[in-house]
Order: structure tokens, then C-alpha cells, then sequence
């Protein structure tokens, strides 16, 4: 495992990324648009034939939920429908912002790529790289396998249920795992049921992956920009006094580290602009999204039971899963970031002439102010979001059961 950790490489830690995104026929995350419409196709051929699934996905989900409407259709049926209509919609948005901010994506990977060959330059660079970016590794990587998993097992439990009720009963019965407009009636006939079920596990493998893709992007990005500030702590922390050196006062050897430092600082609290531009609307939409859906899960789990009842533990296991580990990214950020000022305090400024020390309290005075990543100006990607969205989405869910128990 050592020589594991030793051979960590920047693209390395972009691998189980980008074999996400190829599956979504999405090229590797570092690799910008072609020049011309048709080799932009060609391109994102597959990438195209999943959007097109997912938009008839989603929009065959809406006609699905207004016909339910028209027909005054029971409550929970409609409850029912409501959180498959919000996550494909929520897929199809991340879709789109990986479409357009293409190129930005691409622009800010091969900027971290250029600082991760600088910045790694010692024992110490590369033990905290692998304190940050190993466990990083691991969590992209056991989430997106969790969730293919429960996509899966999701698609999978209405034909369980269809055999488990064969055999017991010896009656056939027909089920989807969930509803969808087509031109023809699916249960009408068993060749358009049979033809119809297989294309359930393209559409969920498909949902789930595209949320991972993004996700993903997302929470390996911020490893990176915390990396960055761990080793920008570490610079700071030896601005001074040098390993293995002798502090002198006001020497140009340390004015230049600490010119390196401020360069460094200011870069990487420019990060925070791509990373709003990029993830910001997208993970509004999320959080809101979420609060409702999740709402909806736990009402739907107190009053469904059999395979219903799995089907929505899994898919509220899935949801939360989600928001924790986008928050918890989100809060490492604001913890990395503002231990800069911390660092900048404890090095030996003292004794250093004004300008130094006038350097050193406006590092100090920036870092005071962490970066804090937020979801269209109202969202906070923090932990304390993550406690926020489950306390709004018990209180939805207690106001959903009291109009359900009064009617």
C-alpha cells in the first residue's frame, strides 16, 4: 500500500472520475471541446444518446403526473410519481451544466494540474496528498459503486416481487419500478411489457450515473482546491524559518516565500468563481429539490410496505447519501481555508521588518473569511446545510401527513 500511495499522481486522482464519465460517453474531465460541429458530435455521441434518453425520461414522467391529475388520481399515487419526476430532472440539469461548462471544467483541471507539479515538492507535499486525495479516491469511489448498486437493486425489485408472487400464487402479475408515458400501453400485452422492462435499467443506470458523474466532479475538485490550501498551510507555517536552516531577519530568501505564498493564496480563492459558476445553480436546484423529495421518501416509506417499502428506503438512502457527501466536501473547504490564517499567525513574523509583517496580517485578516462555496446565494455547502435541508424536509413531511390523515 505504501508504494501505492508514493506512485499518486494527478491523474491518478482523476482516474475513477473520468471512467464515470466515459461510461456516460462524456470525454476524460481535462479534455476540452473539438473545433467544429461535427468532431463536437462525434465527440459526445454516446453522451448525446443518454440526454436524449434521460429528456424522454423526464418529460414522459411529467405527461405521466399530469394524466394522474386529470384522471383524479389518488394522493399517493401522485407522491408516488413526485420524487421520480424530481430526480430525473435534477439528472437532466446536471447534464446540461456538464454540456456547457465543458471547456471552464477543462481549463480549471489543467490549472490544478500545473499547481500540483509545483506544489508537491517534498516528503512533507506528498504526505499531505495522500492524507487528502487517497480517502477522496476511496469515498468518489465507494459512492458511485453504492449507487449504481441501489439503482440496480431498484430496477430489480419489481420482477423479484412479479416471481416471489408467481410462486406463491401461481398468477402472473405485471409491475414497472416506476411509471412512464409511452405511445402504447406497457401492461396491454406481455411483448410490449417485455420490451418495455429492459429499457427501465438503461434509464436508472443512466439517472444514477449521471448524478455520480457530477457529483463526483464536484467533491474531487474540492479535494483538490483543500490539498492546495494544506500545502499553502505548510508553506506558510515555514515562510520563515526554512527546514534545516537558520532564521534570518528580513531575508530575501523569506520575502520570497512569503511572495509565493500570497500568489498562491490569491489563486486559489480565485478557484471560488469557477467553482459557483460551474456547480452553483445545479446544486441549489439539488438542495430544494432534495428537501421536497426526501420529504416525500419518508412519507411514502411511513404508508408503503413490501417491495414499495425497499424501493424507497433505497432511494432515500440514496438522496441522503448524496447531500452528505457534496456538504461534507463543501465544509472541508471552509475548514482548509481558514486554517491559513492560523498558520500565518504561528509563523515567526516577529522581528521581521514592517512590510513583512503588514504582509503577514493581510493574510491573516483574508483568511479570517474562509471560502464558502454557496448554492445560488442562498445554500451554504456546508455540514450545517445538510442538518438544514433534513430539518425542512421533517417539517414538510409533518405537514404532508396531517393534510394526508385529514382527508
Amino acid at each position: 500500500m505504501a508504494n501505492v500511495r508514493r506512485e499518486l499522481t494527478f491523474a491518478g486522482t482523476l482516474r475513477n472520475l473520468n471512467f464515470i464519465w466515459r461510461l456516460m460517453g462524456i470525454p476524460p474531465c481535462e479534455e476540452f471541446y473539438r473545433t467544429g460541429l461535427l468532431p463536437i458530435l462525434k465527440q459526445n455521441a454516446v453522451f448525446l444518446i443518454w440526454f436524449v434518453i434521460l429528456v424522454y425520461t423526464t418529460v414522459g414522467e411529467i405527461i405521466y403526473l399530469w394524466q394522474l391529475f386529470l384522471r383524479d388520481t389518488s394522493f399517493l399515487d401522485i407522491t408516488f410519481q413526485a420524487p421520480c419526476v424530481g430526480y430525473c430532472s435534477i439528472g437532466l440539469l446536471k447534464m446540461v451544466v456538464l454540456a456547457v461548462r465543458r471547456n471552464a471544467i477543462a481549463e480549471h483541471v489543467e490549472l490544478f494540474r500545473l499547481k500540483w507539479s509545483k506544489a508537491i515538492a517534498t516528503d512533507e507535499h506528498r504526505r499531505l496528498c495522500e492524507e487528502t486525495m487517497i480517502p477522496a479516491i476511496r469515498i468518489i469511489t465507494l459512492a458511485a459503486i453504492v449507487n449504481i448498486v441501489m439503482g440496480n437493486s431498484f430496477t430489480l425489485l419489481p420482477l423479484a416481487e412479479m416471481i416471489y408472487h408467481y410462486y406463491h400464487t401461481g398468477g402472473s402479475q405485471r409491475l414497472l419500478p416506476f411509471n412512464i408515458w409511452w405511445p402504447f400501453d406497457p401492461y396491454a400485452g406481455a411483448k410490449y411489457f417485455y420490451l418495455v422492462y429492459p429499457m427501465y435499467f438503461i434509464i436508472s443506470f443512466s439517472a444514477v450515473l449521471i448524478q455520480m458523474a457530477f457529483d463526483c466532479l464536484f467533491c474531487i475538485l474540492a479535494a483538490h482546491l483543500c490539498l492546495h490550501f494544506r500545502i499553502l498551510e505548510h508553506n506558510i507555517s515555514q515562510v520563515v524559518l526554512a527546514p534545516g536552516k537558520t532564521r534570518k531577519p528580513e531575508s530575501s530568501s523569506n520575502r520570497q516565500r512569503l511572495q509565493d505564498a500570497i500568489e498562491t493564496h490569491q489563486d486559489l480563492l480565485g478557484c471560488n468563481h469557477f467553482m459557483q459558476n460551474v456547480f452553483s445553480v445545479a446544486l441549489f436546484v439539488n438542495f430544494f429539490g432534495s428537501s421536497i423529495i426526501i420529504c416525500i421518501q419518508a412519507f411514502m416509506i411511513s404508508t408503503a410496505k413490501g417491495y414499495t417499502l425497499v424501493k424507497f428506503l433505497l432511494f432515500m438512502l440514496s438522496f441522503l447519501m448524496e447531500l452528505l457527501m457534496l456538504c461534507a466536501y463543501g465544509e472541508d473547504i471552509v475548514q482548509s481555508s481558514g486554517a491559513v490564517a492560523d498558520a500565518t499567525y504561528h509563523c515567526v513574523w516577529y522581528g521581521q521588518q514592517k512590510p513583512f509583517r503588514t504582509s503577514i496580517l493581510q493574510i491573516i485578516l483574508r483568511s479570517q473569511k474562509p471560502m464558502i462555496l454557496v448554492a445560488w446565494k442562498f445554500w451554504p455547502i456546508r455540514i450545517q446545510t445538510f442538518s438544514s435541508i433534513l430539518q425542512a424536509s421533517w417539517s414538510y413531511f409533518t405537514l404532508l401527513q396531517t393534510v394526508y390523515n385529514e382527508e
